[in-house]
């Protein structure tokens, strides 16, 4: 049991040392609302991402989803990827369940390489 505690207290203070302040700026590459919603999404903007699915896509969070690709990815998971705690929490309520994210299951990898990101990172953000 001791051995176990301290397995888990390593991993928790190995956790917490690597995770570092990470600012990310979202650049879009074009003006097109379609990038603007991915931006929204990225950057947590809940009430400005609605605003978008109202003006791009009738209100509809599902067709979105099916028709819109943000770096190449669902908007879902590039909400999710950043870390985009509301949107990807909205999206995943509304989009159909093949672009839902299952956060139930964790698999952590403390042997993995994390490089030393600190300050802001510049992603440029365009949609398809």
């Amino acid at each position: 049991m001791k051995t176990l505690m301290s397995a888990i207290a390593t991993a928790l203070i190995v956790a917490s040392a690597s995770s570092q302040a990470v600012e990310h700026e979202f650049i879009a590459a074009d003006n097109s609302n379609e990038t603007k919603t991915c931006i929204s999404a990225a950057s947590d903007d809940l009430s400005s991402l609605k605003k978008y699915v109202r003006r791009s896509f009738d209100n509809n969070v599902r067709l979105m989803s099916h028709a819109l690709k943000c770096n190449d990815q669902d908007i879902n998971t590039f909400a999710h990827t950043f870390g985009a705690q509301d949107t990807s929490e909205y999206l995943n309520g509304k989009v159909s369940s093949k672009y839902r994210i299952d956060d139930s299951v964790q698999i952590i990898d403390t042997s993995a390489y994390q490089p030393d990101t600190q300050g802001k990172v510049v992603i440029i953000v365009s949609s398809k």
